[in-house]
């Protein structure tokens, strides 16, 4: 027999004369039970008293209404009285054969497109809708059901432990108010972490080791809420109305170009970013001794009195290019004056900040990695065997950067680049073909032993310094600030992690507004949420301090 469309992708297996079962999947086996009055029908004597063919027509005719993209609401009570005829008559043919569980499941289906039928006949119509806003108001913390353990905490202003936390993510999540609404939003859970936290900001309040808040300080008690009632409502496909993330299409794979107006994320984390005033002095002095200059008292003055300008000419629309500003600012693009500009715009003396916080913080991580190695991913338990074979005596910092860029599973590329130790910049520039983002090329045999390094931007390398890594850090992070430049997408992960733990810059949203991000499990481009803080650096900080607290 010659079949044509689905049927001949589902065409039934071969049938054989000895064989007690049919083979094949679902789908051929529908297509055969369909056919098969087509097949055999005109060779069966006496169909009408023939009790086995009968029980197949039923079953067909079962199968034909249940499989049925629509039906009646009459059809229904058809469908339970040929589902009750079938069993019947199978108790009596095969009298031998038992039933088995799906016979009884079957029983159950007309009951079931019953209430399924009511179910989606309630959800557009219910004053209790599936994202119903409405609990908010009306809902109230069951403090009376927690641990007495929290409910100390919480009278004396203490953190809880991990434990009494999530079992108060559990009695909230499971509260009868919070089951009405079958899928509340992100944004209703972060009201009510909100309102929590602003109750008991001392217990619940995102905060860094340092006690500064972390982000808008309720994030992650957001996320604890979504993620539990999210997974209560795990087999109820009701509740998934989400949409699922966009894959780059052939029409929208070309990346949006830089936007002609200065961006949100430019005043990021900065408190004084677009001031009001200036002296013409200092063209004319670099023009006459050059770089050298920048140890002149006079010239370090005079680039405090002109951060006015500085601003404005970064600030511009549409923003300069960096050769640009270099020609305006050449002092700008000497290490000291760089992270002089940065100090005013965000008010933290970032080369200090990063000597102490990768001297402490950065030993202390390195701890918290080494002491759980069977815990990580290959890329991590790679980068800590290398370490500990062959840069034990290495400065901390480093070594920190490379196993948190391990963890978040970002390439190192995306941040260091090698080059040899007697490259110079021409060389570099020539060698090297990146995006416009910043990159530290670290010169020397391997990123560990690397004895200079040079700030690589727009295809130039703008800077270059034989300074120890916390200053190279500095100058580095310190430039995403100063030229308003985004986090690139490949590195925003470990950007936003030493930005919030490392340097304490603690506002909310990110500095990375790209729209699309590469997936880490697929490698294809899809949709980047726009969240007010990473949720793996916030875990990531999260697990660290509790780490710390209990091996201190």
């Amino acid at each position: 027999m010659q079949l044509k469309g689905s049927d001949a992708n589902n065409r039934p297996c071969v049938v054989r004369a000895d064989g007690e079962k049919l083979g094949g999947s679902a789908a051929q086996n529908w297509c055969f039970l369909r056919l098969l009055p087509i097949l055999v029908g005109p060779r069966i004597k006496n169909p009408l008293e023939d009790q086995v063919w009968q029980l197949c027509l039923k079953l067909r005719e079962i199968v034909e209404i249940a499989c049925a993209p629509k039906i009646h609401t009459n059809q229904v009570a058809y469908l339970k009285l040929l589902v009750e005829e079938y069993l019947e008559s199978r108790a009596t043919v095969f009298s031998d054969h038992p039933f088995k569980p799906k016979h009884h499941f079957l029983l159950h289906y007309p009951d079931l497109i019953i209430k399924f039928e009511i179910i989606l006949n309630l959800i557009p119509s219910s004053p209790v809708s599936v994202h119903n806003s409405t609990w908010m108001s009306t809902f109230s913390v069951p403090w009376e059901k927690m641990h007495e353990s929290l409910k100390r905490c919480l009278a004396q202003t203490k953190r809880p432990k991990a434990a009494d936390r999530r079992h108060m993510v559990r009695v909230i999540a499971e509260a009868k108010t919070l089951t009405l609404t079958l899928n509340p939003p992100f944004r209703q859970c972060t009201e009510l972490a909100k309102r929590i936290v602003d109750t008991y900001p001392e217990s619940f309040e995102d905060r860094t080791e340092e006690g500064e808040r972390l982000g808008n300080g309720h994030f992650t008690l957001s996320k604890q809420l979504r993620t539990r009632i999210e997974f209560l409502n795990r087999d109820n496909t009701l509740t998934r109305l989400r949409k699922p993330k966009q894959l780059l299409t052939a029409t929208n794979e070309e990346m949006p170009g830089p936007s002609t107006k200065c961006a949100k994320t430019d005043s990021y984390g900065c408190v004084n970013w677009q001031p009001l005033g200036l002296p013409e002095e200092l063209l004319t002095i670099f023009s006459q001794e050059g770089p050298r200059a920048a140890e002149h008292r006079r010239v370090g003055e005079l680039m405090s009195l002109t951060y006015e300008p500085q601003r404005r000419d970064i600030n511009a629309t549409p923003p300069p290019t960096l050769l640009d500003l270099e020609r305006q600012w050449p002092f700008l693009f000497i290490p000291n004056f760089l992270l002089q500009h940065f100090c005013t715009l965000t008010g933290i003396e970032i080369q200090a900040r990063l000597r102490e916080s990768l001297s402490g913080k950065g030993k202390r991580m390195l701890q918290y990695f080494k002491s759980q190695a069977l815990k990580w991913k290959k890329e991590v338990r790679t980068v800590l065997c290398h370490l500990e074979r062959h840069f034990e005596e290495v400065d901390p910092g480093l070594p920190a950067m490379l196993v948190l860029m391990a963890y978040f599973r970002e390439n190192e590329d995306a941040i260091f680049l090698l080059a040899d130790e007697t490259s110079t910049p021409a060389d570099v520039e020539a060698q090297i073909s990146l995006p416009s983002t910043p990159r530290l090329i670290m010169l020397g045999d391997t990123i560990l032993g690397a004895t200079r390094w040079m700030l690589f931007i727009e295809g130039r390398v703008i800077l270059h310094s034989d300074a120890d890594f916390p200053a190279a850090l500095a100058v580095f992070f310190g430039s995403f600030y100063v030229f308003n430049i985004e986090y690139p997408e490949e590195a925003a992960t470990s950007l936003e992690f030493v930005q919030r733990f490392f340097v304490r810059i603690n506002p909310e949203q990110s500095k990375c507004a790209a729209k699309f991000q590469t997936s880490k499990s697929t490698g294809k481009k899809v949709q980047r949420k726009n969240q007010s803080l990473n949720p793996h650096v916030a875990a990531l900080i999260q697990d660290f301090i509790e780490y710390d607290w209990q091996n201190t």
